[in-house]
């Protein structure tokens, strides 16, 4: 038994997929369920990358979550709530939270998982291990990443303010007692860089006359 207010959220990355695919899906799941689209309190359409979390209309159907404005959310599938794990992980974690169930049309084995409260506890659990394992597996990788950079003389972080030229320039022009504002000008930074410089490499302005 499907529980009111019902909400439908349909998502695709770019306006050359079609939206109708998902619709004509979603359809087909509610007749299944003795329903229709006069069913469907909460309609949501999205084009719209599903790495970026501050999709407007999916941010509505999330707040709809938190006010506990809905009792079931239909998707395609659940990449299309997000891609990123731990948004997903959120999501449902707050819909867990308030006893709300999420309907896959295409992973029909999660609702019969969210059909009953301690399995969707558990869902939610596997899905916040799987988040830390794909964070703690990109950090490996780029830790490795890095390593392999060093390892072939790359530069890794960021870009030094002066390169070695501007800084043979700068320790020149100190010698010959330019004035520090003139440095920075020629070089094309501010004061502060050329004294964190100086501090750095133990540099003095020569003082003439």
């Amino acid at each position: 038994m499907i529980e009111k207010p019902l909400a439908v959220y349909l998502r695709v990355s770019t306006e050359k997929q079609d939206l109708e695919t998902q619709k004509l899906a979603i359809e087909n799941w509610l007749r299944s369920r003795g329903l229709s689209w006069l069913d469907v309190d909460y309609y949501f359409e999205e084009v719209e990358s599903g790495r970026e979390d501050m999709r407007p209309n999916f941010r509505q159907l999330w707040d709809l979550v938190k006010e506990g404005k809905v009792r079931s959310i239909v998707v395609y599938e659940l990449s299309r709530l997000s891609r990123r794990m731990r948004t997903l992980v959120d999501f449902l974690y707050d819909c867990s939270e308030r006893g709300i169930a999420v309907y896959s049309v295409r992973e029909s084995y999660f609702n019969e998982w969210m059909r009953d409260p301690r399995a969707r506890a558990i869902i939610v659990g596997l899905l916040g291990i799987l988040y830390e394992l794909e964070r703690q597996f990109i950090s490996e990788r780029t830790k490795a990443g890095l390593a392999r950079a060093r390892a072939q003389g790359k530069h890794i972080g960021k870009k030094p303010k002066l390169s070695e030229r501007d800084i043979l320039l700068m320790r020149r022009m100190l010698e010959e007692g330019v004035p520090i504002a003139r440095i920075a000008r020629r070089l094309g930074v501010a004061r502060s860089t050329i004294y964190r410089y100086m501090a750095r490499l133990g540099l003095r302005r020569t003082r003439h006359g």
